[in-house]
């Protein structure tokens, strides 16, 4: 596959063939197959102008998308520094009538102080880089380095090498790339982004005296932010839409510009915000809004619990007559055993109200354990069912069930929302803040307080990255991926069990915060029993339903005890 004309082909006809050639007209020996699936940002690919072999059809056009976008970012680059000389320009002649306002900001210099904060919460906080990424963003401070940001510093890496490379031939000296020690990396969104890369290189001089080091630089990097571009297209009104009415005789041109633009734009605007009637009977299809969902979930006592449970699911889904159902597998409590028959009695009471086939009732007298819990529910549904295991903490919208079928795809794709998880209302809630319902005790005698269900504050709780215990999915792919390992028991590990599954699987993911999906704070428990990854996992999230970590820093910079304390021991060291 050739990268580029003949006419620069013509311009290496004089090199000796052994020993420039063989970089020029590259073959690749490092993949068995060809094609370049691993190697095609080697820095011989770089050199050469046309690669062997190339044996996958499909990748053709992943190598040529790739030169392709190497030339976008050169013009990309070349028109940065142009801007950058039209500023400095600017600024020389102290003259901006040709300088476009939003041309300065493009043309600063580069520079990691381009944007100055006013206060102390605009300053732009620093990711850490090493094996792993450690980031203030997410509740995991570390986690592992995703494909996305690998890309991006090996395409940093490149330009970085290509540049210090260029005149190599003339110096004598070349500089390979081995590892990155450790970096830093922030997002200016006005920029774009920063790096600060801790690089260990290889120095090669290869005239006079033949040397060959390991060196350790760093190096500022500083991706730059286009402007917006648009495209002006052929204006094309969805079909099934209204057509523009026409306008009325005599009226002027400059006005019919007017109105057979904002007609289309206005229509469009419905359509994203969901207001046309005629996209929406279009969509029934594809978003499958009339989609049974069998919802699973197991109960062991915890009867308060469960009123509130099917109050919310009273109103989401027996009222409004939703496609769902409720399969409650039910395990008798030995500490509880009166609330066995108050959840009985209230399915009851429910099932003769709104039919019989609103709820199911699973009963089983083995030992509690989600996993085994939620695969007899599952034996209950009909083999292409919707699945969306739930549990009783969980208050949920009638959003939430349309995102449920939205977001899966029958063999292809399984929904894990990611739900917004309470802090204990305690140490949270005092009376008067807006986001808690607090009641008097019995004689005025203190208050007890909740959170409310719809506020997703920074200081009302927390998303719960780390969980997978609800998901949606259908139930010829549970089977698929063999379901839950019914030998884990106890709290915990068998919802990351059938996740890693569904990957190893091949099926897309699709991971999303889902505002409607809450999970009502509960005190945590964690048994003795428990194996000690299942114990790690349980008072970690136990910790983490606590508070947030402001509210925790400010109990601790407005306790004086503790300050006295920091003193006296910084005297003592003194001393």
């Amino acid at each position: 596959m050739f990268k580029s004309s003949f006419n620069d082909i013509n311009l290496f006809d004089t090199l000796p063939v052994p020993n420039q050639m063989q970089q020029i007209l590259y073959q690749n020996y490092k993949e068995d197959k060809g094609s370049f699936k691993n190697t095609l940002k080697n820095k011989e690919v770089q050199k050469a102008v046309s690669l062997h072999p190339v044996k996958d059809p499909l990748y053709q056009y992943r190598i040529y998308n790739y030169l392709q976008a190497g030339k976008v970012m050169a013009v990309h680059q070349r028109q940065v520094g142009l801007h950058r000389d039209l500023v400095a320009m600017t600024d020389l002649l102290q003259d901006a009538r040709y300088l476009p306002g939003d041309d300065y900001g493009l043309g600063l210099q580069p520079s990691l102080t381009k944007f100055r904060p006013l206060s102390g919460r605009e300053v732009i906080p620093w990711e850490f880089i090493s094996r792993s990424i450690y980031s203030h963003k997410n509740s995991n401070p570390r986690r592992g380095i995703d494909d996305s940001l690998k890309s991006a510093l090996d395409e940093l890496v490149n330009q970085v090498l290509m540049k210090v490379n260029k005149n190599a031939h003339v110096r004598g000296r070349t500089i390979d790339f081995k590892e990155i020690q450790y970096g830093y990396r922030r997002l200016d969104p006005l920029h774009g982004p920063d790096y600060v890369l801790d690089l260990l290189l290889t120095y090669r001089k290869y005239r006079d005296r033949k040397v060959a080091m390991n060196v350790r630089r760093h190096a500022y990097l500083q991706q730059v932010f286009l402007p917006a571009e648009m495209r002006e297209d052929d204006l094309h009104v969805p079909q099934g839409l209204e057509k523009i009415p026409q306008q009325p005789s005599g009226q002027s041109d400059e006005r019919a510009d007017s109105r057979s633009v904002v007609g289309p734009i206005k229509s469009w605007l419905n359509i994203f915000y969901g207001q046309d009637s005629n996209l929406r009977n279009s969509l029934a299809d594809t978003t499958r809004p009339n989609e049974h969902i069998d919802i699973v979930m197991p109960l062991m006592g915890r009867f308060k619990i469960f009123q509130r449970f099917m109050d919310n699911f009273e109103k989401v889904v027996l009222k409004p007559k939703s496609p769902a159902r409720l399969v409650l597998v039910l395990y008798k409590s030995r500490e509880d055993a009166e609330a066995h028959q108050f959840t009985l009695d209230l399915v009851s009471y429910y099932r003769e109200t709104y039919g019989q086939q609103c709820i199911e009732i699973v009963n089983t007298d083995s030992e509690f354990s989600r996993g085994p819990a939620l695969q007899l529910g599952a034996e209950r549904c009909s083999p292409e069912a919707l699945l969306f295991f739930l549990d009783v903490d969980i208050i949920f919208t009638p959003a939430s069930l349309q995102r449920v079928r939205l977001n899966t795809r029958k063999g292809q794709q399984v929904y894990f929302p990611i739900v917004f998880s309470q802090y204990d209302p305690k140490p949270v809630c005092r009376p008067g803040k807006p986001s808690c319902q607090c009641q008097v005790g019995p004689g005025g005698q203190g208050s007890e307080c909740v959170l409310v269900s719809d506020d997703v504050g920074e200081d009302s709780g927390y998303w719960r990255l780390f969980g997978f215990g609800i998901a949606a999915l259908y139930r010829s792919d549970y089977n698929k991926v063999g379901g839950f390992d019914l030998s884990i028991r106890g709290w915990g590990k068998e919802d990351v069990d059938l996740y890693t599954k569904f990957i190893e699987y091949e099926y897309s993911i699709f991971r999303a915060v889902d505002p409607g999906m809450t999970h009502i704070f509960h005190a945590i428990q964690c048994s003795s029993n428990l194996e000690e990854a299942q114990m790690v996992m349980c008072v970690n999230s136990k910790a983490m339903s606590y508070a947030s970590t402001r509210l925790l820093a400010n109990s601790i910079y407005s306790n004086p005890e503790i300050h006295r304390r920091l003193e006296m021991h910084y005297l003592n060291r003194g001393s």
